[in-house]
């Protein structure tokens, strides 16, 4: 992080978590996590789908 950088709330950054968990006291650089944000595919989650599906795929296998 560089120094002065411009620092906001991370929670601005939830939409591209497929879990969103509120974590008001994080502070994230606004520059940077745009940048991230805007170089993303469009609708793009962490961890994207295929990575769930499979997630999902062996969950249901140790049931």
């Amino acid at each position: 992080m560089q120094q002065g950088a411009f620092m906001v709330m991370g929670d601005l950054y939830n939409r591209i978590f497929a879990v969103q968990t509120s974590t008001p006291g994080q502070l994230v650089d606004y520059v940077y996590w745009n940048q991230i944000f805007a170089n993303l595919p469009k609708g793009y989650t962490v961890p994207d789908m295929p990575v769930l599906s499979l997630k999902q795929t062996a969950k249901r296998a140790t049931i």
